[in-house]
């Protein structure tokens, strides 16, 4: 595993051997050489085209994910594709970029995951998730660029696909590409019966929307809205000094990060980006979204556990923490 400081000497290390003119050396350590490739995604030069993570000659991106149908090689790479390997989502409005992993990629499977136990029964969103099953889940967290009227540049999903959780996100490597970053996000979930976010109800959809319609961009999302945040402080905001994601994460979930981006330099982060093009001082932003993306099913595992279950986990010394949320990215 690769401590903060030392992934971000390894990515340095190769933005520079770029600009220089020397060997770029691939990708980060942990990161797989091959991710999904859907009919309209183009691959970039570390893709496999013969297999996807899971070994199988589909493309992990889904088949409806429009139109044209065809696989490219893409030209160099002189971003975060050099460190994120993925495929580009295109349709009539541009470009977006699409990095994909499986979520026991960076950290080792549960024999829980996939499963949801029956939620109380006076929590009758969960109740009806649980019911329907994880498959028709899509969960969500945005990154914007901070104020209103600023972009969103990076999306992170994550469904269940029957035996793996699938990580996917859409990131906008300019301005110009958010308004194909909504279009693809507006594909993917077409086949979903429920979005799970945190605090989505007030911030992520809204926000999506307004981004999607000052663009005239088409915007569907599922039409069951599970917004984990409601729930969990039903169940703790009178024993936690908050109900914060992150403080769910330490406290019921019983996990540490490390390598991890505050959120209020995120958009800062990605500004920069913008302006100087160095891509290795956003790497872990998506190392951040990835964390949010993956701690939201705990929480909703958390949340259906039983009571009796929960309370025992709840009293559990510190020590027993699961420490294997280190650098994903």
């Amino acid at each position: 595993m690769i401590d903060g400081e030392a992934l971000r000497a390894k990515l340095g290390a190769l933005a520079r051997e770029r600009r220089l003119g020397g060997p770029v050396g691939g990708v980060v350590p942990g990161v797989p050489e091959s991710a999904g490739c859907g009919d309209n995604v183009r691959a970039g030069p570390v893709l496999s085209h013969s297999s996807n993570a899971l070994g199988s000659p589909e493309p992990m991106l889904p088949h409806h994910v429009g139109a044209p149908r065809e696989l490219m090689l893409a030209p160099e790479p002189d971003g975060v594709e050099t460190y994120l390997p993925g495929g580009e989502w295109h349709d009539r409005r541009g470009r977006v970029w699409i990095h994909e992993r499986l979520r026991s990629d960076v950290e080792k499977r549960k024999p829980h995951w996939g499963r949801l136990d029956p939620p109380a029964q006076e929590e009758t969103d969960l109740r009806a998730l649980a019911g329907a099953g994880l498959e028709r889940a899509l969960f969500l967290d945005l990154e914007t660029g901070g104020l209103a009227s600023s972009p969103v540049f990076l999306a992170g999903t994550m469904h269940w696909n029957g035996e793996d959780f699938v990580l996917r996100q859409y990131f906008a490597r300019h301005y110009g590409e958010e308004a194909t970053l909504i279009g693809a996000l507006h594909e993917a979930a077409k086949g979903f019966e429920f979005l799970v976010t945190f605090n989505g109800k007030s911030y992520d959809v809204p926000f999506l929307k307004g981004r999607a319609s000052t663009h005239g961009v088409p915007l569907s999302v599922p039409p069951f809205h599970v917004d984990l945040l409601h729930p969990s402080r039903r169940r703790w905001s009178g024993r936690l000094r908050d109900c914060r994601l992150q403080t769910l994460e330490f406290h019921v979930c019983r996990r540490r990060r490390s390598g991890d981006v505050p959120s209020d330099e995120v958009p800062g982060l990605y500004h920069d980006f913008v302006r100087r093009g160095d891509p290795y001082r956003l790497v872990p932003v998506f190392h951040h979204n990835l964390l949010d993306v993956i701690t939201m099913g705990e929480i909703l595992r958390a949340l259906c556990a039983p009571e009796r279950r929960r309370k025992r986990a709840e009293e559990v010394d510190q020590s027993a923490f699961d420490t294997s949320f280190g650098p994903l990215l």
